[in-house]
């Protein structure tokens, strides 16, 4: 059986496209910096952002591609991160790494678990009537 993607999980898309321009403007010196250089609003957005990636990944491509979405998201995360050690503009924080793990991870397993909770619940079509007429 196919399994249907929830309309939400088009916002993947635009969580991707976000992240890809954020680390567009850091590497080009071209990014606000002025809220997120104040702890811990820099960790918070690591978390949020790449969780969010996450959460919306494992919904697009679906409950059968969890795992290896979110071990290529991982991975994809790390390298990033290591590679800003070669960008003049840009800094390796360990810190901003562990959050990226953690928000991956967990916003990746929140979709796991979402995607089990509405495969469990009836459908509307198929739920038998408690009208009594």
């Amino acid at each position: 059986m196919n399994e249907q993607r929830p309309p939400w999980a088009w916002l993947f898309f635009a969580q991707l496209a976000l992240v890809l321009g954020a680390s567009l403007l850091a590497t080009t010196g071209h990014f606000p910096v002025t809220l997120f250089q104040r702890s811990p609003f820099d960790k918070v957005g690591h978390l949020l952002v790449y969780g969010g990636l996450s959460f919306f990944a494992v919904a697009f491509f679906g409950h059968r591609h969890r795992w290896r979405v979110i071990i290529c998201l991982l991975v994809l995360a790390i390298l990033e991160e290591l590679s800003q050690r070669a960008l003049p503009r840009r800094t390796f924080d360990v810190g901003d790494l562990a959050m990226n793990i953690i928000g991956i991870s967990t916003f990746g397993l929140a979709a796991v678990t979402a995607a089990r909770l509405r495969r469990a619940r009836p459908s509307r079509a198929s739920a038998p009537s408690t009208r009594e007429g």
